[in-house]
């Protein structure tokens, strides 16, 4: 199993833990972040942009 899995899973597992189950669009971009193919400063930045009220 790849890292980025592994780690990917380890943390959809410990949200799962707290009652925060993830979606797969979440599981794939702490993939993403995970093995580098997405920056989390550009997850963060995605998201904001996402959720942000104007």
């Amino acid at each position: 199993m790849e890292k980025s899995l592994k780690l990917a899973r380890q943390v959809a597992g410990t949200m799962a833990m707290e009652g925060m189950k993830l979606n797969k669009k979440e599981f794939t971009l702490i993939q993403q972040c995970a093995s580098g193919k997405k920056s989390s400063q550009a997850a963060i930045n995605e998201l904001i942009k996402k959720y942000k009220v104007d």
